[in-house]
């Protein structure tokens, strides 16, 4: 997992690039790279514990799928759950 921060302009929008242990298919072409600015998954990911065990332990996350959740305000976001 790294920092992959989106740039239009002169604004810039936190992004997290994950490296999956699964490939999938996009387009025709088979990735292993998911990108996000979805600030619920930004967030999670600034946990320097986590990101320690995930780069440098090699402590694998998951498996977790990404869902689509109301806050109390009835806003969506999106949240990773234990798969």
């Amino acid at each position: 997992m790294e920092d992959s921060n989106y740039t239009q302009g002169e604004v810039v929008t936190p992004g997290v690039k994950i490296t999956t242990k699964e490939m999938f298919d996009v387009d025709g072409n088979q990735i292993n790279k998911f990108h996000t600015t979805r600030v619920a998954i930004v967030n999670r990911f600034k946990n320097e514990t986590l990101r320690e065990d995930i780069n440098n332990k090699q402590i694998p996350l998951g498996p977790v799928k990404c869902i689509s959740e109301k806050s109390a305000s009835g806003k969506s976001f999106y949240n990773l759950v234990d798969a």
